[in-house]
């Protein structure tokens, strides 16, 4: 009996290693070398330099960021900070196969049901480069199991687990909002049975933080008072990228910034929640999205995973279904380009339930419980995760792409070390990096903008410095002369007629 538990216990360990381990390895090798264009760029910039990010600020990624940069002694600063969001993402697959577990008790269905998650386009992606999402499905993975410990055995550790997660998944991204109907579902049966002091630590662990987002005003005023923010020095008022976005000093800004800020949709986003009408139209949607992630024959399974599931215990899977959907009307009417993102904590759930789904039916079709029906359930779930990994194998060769080392190169090259540097967000963000991080633009200032927002400016700073936009397409100026420097990328020097 002895060297049995002992041999369950071997097999567990390896099985939870490899549920982690096999996923960052898949992400670490599919990293770029550098930085990246976009959010990703600005993710890898702002928690180096601890500035502040765009809306709402994402305390815990930049705090995270600011560890794994300065305490990693080699590879790019970009590099490192992508290594972040792989080992996150790989955290919430190890939850995948924490939560097989606990609904199966099947330690190598749940490494083959963690590789099915983490294998995915939108998974696998979002876990290659910085990304906040892949730290918010992290600790959203974290308190959802936790909190179905909680549902199921009433452990006051597990509540403080999922407290602390779900506070930390606010402080780091405001979707985690969202996880709070199906929480109380999970928590409240159990919880109305515990003693307050108990509750009292839960809220104190879910309160705590919070406290995180109060760096966003202290570094503002501190940032601002300093003038540490270049484009102050062109006459430009604070709240500009990458130092202190949204200037959040005063608490109307600051109230202000974690709204959204300007031109939010936030607000969009949760009130397309509440357009039920659209529900019909928006499972089609998420269907056909999470049938491409997944295949058809995994959303099969954990269509009647969910069924099973809700067949021994309706309240446990409608609590899940509320934690882990309401991202789904969210996401899909969210008007964002990249809404993939907004889905992950959904996909998480349909990993978990596929494994649950597969090794369910396998026992209730075949009417039997021994080693043939658990090979067979790990057959269907390792086969897929194994064809969707050859499926999505061209995600490794994001490693090899040097495109915006490059581009910075370029820009370098082609302006003198006192320009101004116009660039839109996009292409704004690598240049921000080069400038912040790697110190290579020397004392050229990024502007991050359209030509048009800041045209009034161009008069006065022409009589100090030059004028180039970066990538900024088909701009015309009838007070300016418009000289292209370069094709690709392209940039035009401005210059008074």
């Amino acid at each position: 009996m002895l060297i049995a538990a002992s041999s369950e216990r071997r097999v567990r360990l390896v099985a939870a290693l490899a549920a982690f381990v096999v996923p960052f390895a898949i992400y670490a090798a599919s990293l770029p070398p550098n930085v990246s264009y976009w959010d990703t760029g600005e993710m890898q910039t702002v928690p180096y330099i601890f500035g502040i990010s765009h809306p709402t600020g994402f305390p815990v990624f930049v705090f995270a960021g600011w560890l794994f940069s300065h305490a990693i002694p080699f590879g790019s600063v970009a590099w490192r900070i992508d290594l972040m969001s792989s080992a996150a993402m790989a955290a919430a697959a190890y939850f995948v196969y924490r939560m097989v577990v606990e609904l199966e008790n099947k330690p190598i269905l749940g490494v083959g049901a963690a590789l099915l998650f983490a294998t995915g386009e939108i998974a696998w992606t979002r876990g290659a480069r910085a990304e906040v999402h892949a730290v918010a499905v992290a600790l959203a993975a974290c308190a959802v199991w936790a909190a179905v410990r909680f549902h199921r055995g009433g452990s006051p550790r597990a509540l403080y687990a999922s407290a602390l997660a779900c506070g930390l998944a606010l402080a780091n991204h405001g979707i985690a909002t969202l996880l709070v109907p199906g929480f109380v579902l999970l928590l409240l049966p159990r919880a109305r049975a515990l003693a307050p002091a108990t509750l009292w630590k839960a809220a104190a662990a879910f309160a705590a933080p919070g406290l995180l987002y109060l760096y966003l005003p202290l570094r503002s005023a501190y940032l601002y008072a300093y003038r540490v923010d270049p484009t102050l020095s062109l006459g430009l008022p604070p709240g500009r990228p990458f130092w202190d976005f949204g200037h959040p000093a005063s608490l109307a800004s600051f109230l202000h910034y974690l709204g959204g800020g300007d031109g939010s949709q936030v607000g969009v986003g949760f009130a397309g929640m509440l357009a039920f009408g659209q529900y019909g139209s928006l499972i089609a949607r998420f269907g056909i999205v999470a049938a491409q992630e997944y295949g058809l024959i995994a959303i099969v399974f954990a269509v009647l995973g969910l069924a099973l599931l809700a067949r021994g215990e309706p309240w446990l899977a409608l609590g899940l279904v509320l934690a882990c959907g309401l991202c789904i009307p969210y996401g899909l009417l969210y008007p964002e380009a990249d809404p993939d993102r907004y889905l992950l904590l959904a996909y998480w759930l349909i990993a978990v339930l596929a494994a649950v789904g597969v090794s369910r039916i396998m026992v209730s079709y075949l009417d039997r419980r021994d080693w043939v029906v658990d090979m067979l359930s790990l057959a269907i779930v390792f086969g897929l995760a194994f064809a969707q990994m050859h499926m999505n194998r061209a995600i490794f060769n994001q490693r090899n792409d040097t495109g915006p080392r490059d581009y910075i190169d370029k820009v370098i090259l082609n302006t003198p070390d006192n320009a101004i540097l116009i660039a839109n967000w996009a292409y704004a963000t690598p240049l921000g990096y080069a400038a912040f991080v790697e110190r290579r633009l020397g004392h050229r200032i990024v502007v991050t903008a359209f030509p048009s927002e800041y045209h009034s400016y161009f008069g006065t700073w022409l009589k100090t410095r030059p004028i180039f936009l970066v990538n900024q397409g088909q701009y015309t100026d009838d007070t300016m002369l418009l000289k292209q420097i370069s094709a690709d990328p392209s940039i035009v020097k401005l210059e008074l007629k």
